[in-house]
């Protein structure tokens, strides 16, 4: 932590152009309490981490509040505030709010509205993070979660095929139907964002890659525009090339033959692998984070509506539970908004049967449409 109380109660905080020599004299004439439960701290002085304060001993505030932060969470910190100077937001670094027990980075203020800045460099849990967030919001503070840019592949620039593993991905942020994730790297003092995400499989992404300097950033923060139709069709042939991949490999790597269920719902179906129709293994957007592959399970339920004389016209929403545990796929709420997604894009399609023939311009539109459509 950067920031601990005196002796005389009065707030202290850590500057980066503090001499080594004040500090030194600090440690040695100074004491310094928690500003959480006022426990005795200790001021650490180091050649290679950031200076700052840490308990003396274990207590309960630790799992109120990080210790053993990395150097780029102390740094990090220490940026966003002085960016948050320059554009006059009032920061506020490390404040212990006593209504929720929560000690957010930094809060700032625009007008009449508060905002917890949350920089995570660390791991996470759903639960942690649910109940950080919402803690927020029941005092009516907007929480704003930035994370430390994970690797060089985030750093690159225009169409990227990337992956996002399940800690990261609860901070993908949505605004107007746009799906992106707001990242800063204290390296090179630079915002990265991976905007109009796209899911492939498991934890594989497409998006488009963006950067802003840090003095260059403005508040609230900049929110990626939608893709255009041509970066959109160079998304959707790439999405393509890994389906085909994806497809050959299976058939090639299977020992299961027809007891295989992609391969026995493409026999059944009287298909085959190097010509599945255009609308089977499409991509959508609730299918994140998912183990089945999208052509999989595509495929598994025009299997079902064959074996159970239904169309995607007559299939009923509450059926796809029953399609769920049919096919022996674990149900679970991103598949059930998956299927749900896809049977409403065969019905804009008009698709009456697996046989059934779209133009590719009708299918490009549709999805776009329900990928990156602004709402109104």
């Amino acid at each position: 932590m950067l920031v601990a109380l005196t002796e005389q109660q009065q707030l202290f905080q850590l500057n980066r152009s503090t001499p080594q020599e004040q500090l030194q004299a600090l440690k040695k004439t100074a004491q310094f309490y928690c500003p959480q439960c006022k426990a005795l701290l200790i001021l650490k002085i180091g050649q290679i981490k950031i200076p700052h304060f840490a308990h003396v001993k274990k207590s309960d505030c630790d799992a109120l509040f990080s210790e053993g932060e990395s150097y780029a969470h102390l740094l990090g910190k220490q940026h966003l505030q002085e960016l948050f100077q320059q554009l006059q937001l009032q920061p506020v670094l490390e404040p212990y709010l006593p209504a929720i027990q929560q000690r957010p980075d930094l809060l700032i203020t625009k007008g009449t509205q508060k905002y917890a800045i949350e920089f995570q460099c660390s791991r996470l849990s759903p639960q942690k993070y649910q109940k950080r967030t919402e803690g927020y919001k029941d005092i009516q503070i907007m929480p704003m979660w930035i994370i430390q840019t994970p690797n060089e592949q985030f750093k690159s620039r225009g169409l990227t095929k990337l992956s996002i593993n399940h800690t990261n991905a609860q901070y993908i942020q949505m605004y107007k139907n746009q799906k992106y994730l707001l990242s800063y790297d204290v390296h090179s003092r630079t915002f990265y964002y991976i905007s109009n995400l796209l899911p492939i499989h498991g934890q594989q992404y497409f998006g488009y890659i963006q950067s802003i300097p840090l003095m260059k950033q403005l508040f609230p923060f900049f929110v990626p525009k939608k893709i255009t139709e041509n970066q959109f069709k160079g998304m959707l042939t790439r999405f393509l090339a890994y389906r085909f991949q994806y497809l050959h490999a299976r058939l090639l790597l299977s020992r299961r033959g027809v007891n295989d269920t992609l391969l026995r719902a493409i026999y059944e179906l009287k298909l085959t692998v190097s010509k599945l129709p255009n609308f089977i293994g499409i991509p959508l957007s609730n299918n994140e984070q998912s183990d089945i592959f999208c052509v999989e399970w595509q495929l598994q339920l025009f299997y079902f509506m064959e074996r159970h004389q239904l169309t995607p016209q007559t299939f009923h929403l509450k059926a796809i539970p029953y399609f769920l545990e049919w096919s022996k796929m674990l149900e679970n709420d991103d598949l059930l908004r998956a299927v749900t997604q896809y049977l409403m894009v065969l019905r804009k399609l008009e698709i009456e049967t697996i046989h059934g023939e779209v133009p590719s311009e009708q299918l490009f539109s549709v999805l776009y449409e329900e990928l990156f459509a602004i709402p109104a």
